[in-house]
């Protein structure tokens, strides 16, 4: 079997990146070849990531508030977070130490992150007329680099999602008439893009796991009966267990285990560039008057920081059997050099064989 390594991208700069290659090749000269297993980030290379919040009234689309903390070329401990409270209480039970209503956001540069927003107005949510308050969270990871390495490899993303959590509060499960509904959706997310040698662009993997809670509304004599509506999100059925019912109809809610699971987001050849962009995003609505909702994934502010949301493993593209020694030691080359220049004009040095610091 291959023997595997885990490199802290903490550690690594671009010396470092130059000794890491040299003592890849060392380790596996003579030995088969399958993988690299690193931490999030990209042997070592910096990430941009943002966290953002929103409070908005609708329709119309009036802002209450809406923060954005970007943050550029990140590495190892910086991140991005953001904690904002709005109109009403927190009565979702999660995060037990912010009394009034929030939305919440965290993305790490080393992989840590979560949102949550959770929300309930006993009286009007704002404005006039028939208003709707809706608040939004978001954290992002994206990357771009190019792959100059001389064989194909298989570039595999492993994500470790956050638990899911989405909540109704204040829903009578049987109404005398219709009713406003209130939704809560919490969900990650994740798209690629290709653009190859030539200019032309493709798409590698993406991926949808989460759930959009609301109520659908049924006539039962001269009564309503007012039922929690949940939609399983792109591919949770397939790679998530049974969502978890909390069994209280006044205040329904639904709850999936965090997920581990292992994406091949594309085959690189020399001079490709790939793009990833992973998000996490809780949401929800409410109509007021003792009604609302919450929706997580994690609970940053609560204690629930999901740690190394992504790793990354590169290996020989469809190698089921192991490369000669000779092509076992360009290959590691390769896999060096693979993220040696990014694809935007970078603000940090690019080469690897530069150990000047800045």
């Amino acid at each position: 079997m291959g023997r595997w390594l885990q490199v802290n991208t903490m550690t690594i700069n671009r010396c470092g990146l130059a000794a890491l290659a040299a003592g890849l090749i060392s380790a596996f000269s003579g030995m088969p070849v399958h993988a690299e297993t690193l931490p999030f980030g990209v042997f070592g290379f910096p990430v941009d990531l943002s966290a953002s919040t929103k409070d908005t009234l609708l329709p119309g689309g009036t802002v209450v508030f809406q923060h954005s903390q970007p943050l550029f070329d990140t590495v190892p401990p910086e991140s991005s977070q953001l904690l904002d409270f709005s109109t009403g209480v927190n009565a979702s039970g999660r995060s037990t130490n912010i009394h009034s209503a929030f939305t919440s956001s965290l993305a790490g540069a080393d992989g840590d992150g979560g949102v949550g927003v959770s929300q309930l107005i006993f009286g009007s949510p704002g404005g006039s007329g028939d208003v709707v308050r809706q608040l939004v969270a978001e954290s992002l990871w994206t990357q771009t680099f190019r792959y100059d390495g001389t064989f194909p490899v298989d570039f595999n993303l492993h994500l470790h999602i956050p638990t899911i959590q989405v909540g109704l509060l204040g829903v009578p499960p049987r109404r005398s008439s219709p009713s406003d509904t209130e939704t809560a959706i919490a969900g990650a997310n994740l798209d690629t893009l290709i653009t190859h040698p030539d200019g032309t662009i493709s798409r590698g993997a993406s991926l949808e796991i989460g759930m959009n809670l609301g109520e659908i509304q049924i006539a039962s004599g001269t009564d309503l009966l007012n039922l929690p509506d949940l939609e399983l999100l792109g591919q949770t059925g397939s790679l998530a267990t049974a969502p978890q019912f909390n069994g209280d109809d006044f205040n329904p809610a639904y709850t999936i285990d965090s997920i581990s699971t292992s994406i091949k987001l594309a085959t690189l050849h020399k001079g490709d560039i790939l793009s990833y962009v992973y998000t996490l995003t809780a949401s929800g609505t409410t109509h007021g008057f003792e009604r609302g909702y919450f929706a997580f994934l994690g609970d940053p502010f609560g204690g629930e920081v999901i740690t190394d949301n992504l790793g990354v493993t590169v290996e020989l593209a469809g190698a089921a059997a192991a490369p000669e020694t000779s092509t076992c030691s360009l290959m590691l080359v390769g896999l060096a050099a693979v993220f040696g220049w990014r694809a935007r004009e970078p603000r940090r040095g690019t080469s690897i064989s530069s150990c000047t610091r800045e």
